[in-house]
């Protein structure tokens, strides 16, 4: 019983839209599966499915991972692609030698990608607490 990375790749590239991506299917999974190590280390500590149990080489959890958990990761990981995206040195050159303001300028660009990425982080976090709360042991948080 186990769920393949593509399980998650799949759910994560039904939800974006890049064609920056590489279209070669093992660089783009390479850079896919980052940004899954990443949403994992942030949810793993409440999962209950035990995210660090992987095999690199078959490229797999060695646990079945639920439409939910898949669904939680897929999110946090949403905020990861964005986050490049957000630090980027070319938009960080257009906000600074802009002055220009208007509704098509980079700086709009840049507030308009700030806001998604809040958003995107938001949605994951409060996908997050909610599978907590919902499948949380109540009494071990107490003792």
């Amino acid at each position: 019983m186990a769920t393949p990375y593509s399980d998650v790749i799949n759910s994560f590239l039904g939800k974006i839209t890049d064609y920056e991506l590489p279209l070669l299917e093992t660089d783009r999974d390479s850079i896919v599966i980052s940004y899954m190590h990443s949403a994992n280390s942030k949810f793993k500590r409440i999962c209950l499915v035990d995210l660090t149990d992987v095999d690199e080489d078959l490229k797999q959890f060695n646990q079945d991972l639920d439409d939910e958990i898949i669904d939680i990761i897929t999110e946090t990981m949403i905020v990861e692609w964005l986050k490049p995206k957000l630090y980027s040195l070319e938009n960080l050159r257009n906000v600074l030698n802009t002055k220009d303001f208007t509704q098509f300028s980079p700086a709009n660009l840049l507030d308009k990608i700030q806001a998604t990425y809040k958003e995107a982080k938001l949605e994951s976090k409060r996908m997050m607490n909610n599978y907590s709360h919902y499948h949380g042991k109540v009494d071990e948080i107490t003792q």
